[in-house]
């Protein structure tokens, strides 16, 4: 089994940026600013603290933008502060304003240990400005860890490169030396700086070996779909068409939806002529940033990566994957507004076009713009009415709304293009049989669940929809209470599936044995509301009175839904009435009467 690629770990002992960056983030002045925030406010513009303060504030608010504004102020204070410099040029570059961040680089490197991050920021302002002796000259100082001799040597062989030195290039590139995680990376790389300087053979050579790197694929998945890009390019480029046929087909089944793949395998069906992966050197040290910068991102260093890919794109400006990268991290960091600038760049002719804009969608939304996010995802299905992506996501956003009918008609609408329904398309089927169960139109809603699983039999979250739905509805007890079992026992860590069946056995009245279930979905979903509520119920009728009084106030300090927080006030008052046990139809054996009191069906 391939160990996961973890080059967080080596961030510590290399590049020196995540001391300056955890010094900024969890320091003690930091947590003072939390607790002053208004008086950093008031102070604003008049103090040195009041402004420092206010950055500080705005930087862990990842308010980049405010937080460059109030450096400048506080620089303005105390012009030769070296540790306000410091804050200052992390927060610049960070935020993308490179010219900047170069002239306060210049000033901080003529003091005293200055961060690696200084140099590179130097040296990516020579590769910008064509000045490759001195970005070799930048990059080429003894590197602290591997992750920055990695990003340091890929940087100088670009560099040189762009020197027209391709042979030296490559001989950098070889003599790198690093973790196995290294490889990905350096024969990608040395394949494209290959490509670049006319060395057909050899680019294939290595763009090929990282193509069979199946382990470095695994852990930095980015990287390794636009390998098989640039080999599927260059083989388009020599005129090996079968071999360009069968890298696309290699990369489609490791990504079936990989837009660049598609719009590439569209382009070699039309005879259009295709492009190369890297046309300068600048493009290629963008290619290192954007490269590392995802992996870091997807390991969760999005400090680091929010540099990376900012430098990426000062390099490549424009570049559409280095710009839906950094607009998914904004994204991943809760910052949509900001995200959408980004996702707007995105031009109709990029294969990736579709995604920023179904992206921005789904972030209306999020910012309570509902009318616009409709209108954003009818186009979308108006220009590709086979989407299925963007049904799916519509369908989800309209039922987060309560707007079932509404999200039936997107699922029915793609259902109906649907000639032969395949495997992958259960998913679909069980979204239209939510959205029908909630609209109360429970015959269809069956059917599609019912046809969820003939396409995808013991998939766990359908077996527990339908299994409960039936239990709460009193038929087929047996054969629901049966698929909700199977359901745990594919997903025995799965705390929302474990309160379905607690839950299924209060409904039947086995109120001992939902007791066993629901404190098992406790331990896996403690913070969950209505699992809390739901151990109360069941906690009371087993008689341990004060426990249920105990998990009702736990599921209200949780926040539950406004139906939901009145019901469970009222629970407090009164407790659980005797009357509220219905009989039961059909129940099965040991079981006494259940409650009807419906529950949320987790899914």
């Amino acid at each position: 089994m391939t160990k996961k690629l973890n080059i967080l770990s080596s961030i510590n002992r290399s590049t020196g940026l995540k001391g300056v960056a955890v010094a900024m983030m969890v320091s003690g002045f930091a947590q003072t600013a939390i607790a002053n925030q208004e008086i950093a406010k008031e102070h604003v513009g008049y103090s040195l603290s009041g402004t420092y303060l206010a950055a500080r504030i705005a930087t862990i608010d990842k308010n980049t933008d405010a937080a460059v504004d109030y450096y400048r102020q506080a620089m303005k204070f105390d012009p030769d502060n070296e540790f306000l410099k410091q804050n200052a040029f992390l927060t610049l570059v960070s935020n993308g304003n490179f010219d900047d961040s170069v002239e306060l680089a210049k000033e901080i490197r003529a003091l005293k240990n200055s961060p690696p991050i200084v140099s590179m920021v130097l040296g990516v302002d020579a590769i910008r400005s064509r000045a490759w002796s001195s970005a070799v000259t930048q990059l080429s100082g003894p590197s602290r860890g591997d992750l920055e001799r990695l990003l340091n040597g890929l940087l100088v062989a670009w560099a040189q490169q762009g020197s027209g030195n391709t042979d030296e290039a490559l001989a950098t590139i070889d003599a790198l030396e690093g973790p196995s995680w290294f490889k990905i990376f350096s024969e990608y790389h040395g394949g494209l700086i290959a490509a670049f300087g006319g060395k057909d053979a050899v680019a294939l050579e290595r763009l090929q070996k990282a193509v069979n790197n199946k382990a470095g694929g695994t852990t930095a998945i980015h990287t390794y779909m636009r390998t098989v890009e640039a080999l599927a390019r260059l083989q388009l480029r020599t005129g090996d068409q079968a071999g360009a046929e069968k890298t696309i087909a290699l990369g489609l089944k490791t990504q079936p939806s990989g837009p660049a793949l598609l719009a590439l395998s569209r382009s070699l069906e039309t005879g259009k002529a295709t492009k190369p992966t890297i046309a300068s050197a600048q493009q290629g040290a963008s290619e290192v940033f954007y490269n590392l910068g995802t992996v870091l991102n997807s390991e969760g260093g999005k400090q680091f990566a929010l540099i990376y890919l900012q430098l990426a794109n000062t390099l490549n400006t424009g570049s559409d994957i280095g710009v839906l990268a950094l607009a998914d991290l904004y994204d991943s960091q809760s910052l949509p507004v900001r995200a959408n600038k980004l996702f707007a760049e995105i031009p109709d002719t990029s294969p990736f076009f579709r995604i920023a804009k179904l992206e921005m969608a789904l972030n209306l939304d999020e910012l309570e713009k509902l009318d616009e996010a409709r209108k954003e995802m009818d186009q979308l299905l108006e220009s590709d009415p086979n989407d299925l992506v963007t049904s799916l996501s519509y369908g989800q956003m309209l039922v987060r709304h309560e707007l079932y009918d509404d999200a039936a008609k997107i699922y029915s609408a793609a259902i109906d293009k649907i000639a032969n329904p395949q495997r992958f398309h259960w998913s679909l089927f069980y979204r239209y049989g939510i959205a029908n169960e909630r609209a109360g139109n429970w015959p269809v809603a069956e059917k599609s669940f019912l046809k969820s699983l003939e396409l995808l039999p013991d998939q766990p979250n359908v077996l527990n929809y339908l299994g409960y739905s039936w239990v709460d509805m009193n038929i087929n007890l047996d054969e629901g209470l049966k698929m909700i079992r199977k359901a745990v026992e594919l997903r025995p860590r799965d705390g929302y599936i474990i309160d379905s069946l607690g839950w299924a056995y209060y409904r039947l009245g086995r109120y001992n044995e939902a007791v066993v279930e629901l404190e098992k979905a406790i331990l896996l979903r403690a913070e969950d509301p209505t699992i809390n509520d739901h151990l109360g119920d069941a906690y009371w009728r087993v008689g341990r009175r004060l426990e249920a009084t105990f998990q009702w106030n736990h599921a209200i300090d949780l926040k539950p839904e406004a139906k939901e927080l009145v019901k469970i006030r009222a629970k407090l008052e009164n407790g659980l009435p005797d009357e509220d046990r219905p009989k039961l139809a059909n129940p099965p054996e040991n079981s006494s009467e259940g409650s009807d009191k419906t529950p949320e069906k987790k899914t």
